[in-house]
């Protein structure tokens, strides 16, 4: 095998390598925590009140979101905990407090907040 084949051969392999990691990340489970942290986390730092009312459960949830600091986060994040083919159901803290939150499918890869709720721990 010559220079260029050998540098070709490694290229293809490290080139399926990264797209079967990309497909596994977006195909699991561990995606789906991860755009859970982010958006949640982008919606209290942004405060974005439009977006705290959509996904707010109840009033009470709703009051406690809007009253966070821009600098409060998820933490503790759960796996995946249950739910529906559309829907998969995991837990989060913030500031200490347990959330419920569903994440629903909205394509193939991606995820989005649909709901959170007070849960007990």
């Amino acid at each position: 095998m010559n220079k260029g084949h050998k540098f070709t051969y490694i290229l293809s392999v490290l080139i399926a390598l990264l797209v079967s990691y990309l497909w596994y990340f977006f195909h699991s489970e561990l995606y789906i925590s991860y755009e859970l942290d982010y958006q949640v986390n982008a919606m209290i730092k942004n405060h974005d009140i439009k977006k705290m009312r959509a996904v707010s459960k109840d009033k009470k949830i709703y009051t406690f979101l809007v009253h966070l600091n821009k600098n409060d986060s998820c933490q503790n994040t759960s796996d995946y905990q249950g739910g529906t083919q559309n829907i998969y159901w995991y837990g989060t803290e913030i500031k200490k407090k347990a959330i419920g939150v569903d994440m629903k499918k909205e394509n193939n890869i991606y995820w989005k907040v649909d709901k959170l709720y007070f849960t007990k721990r």
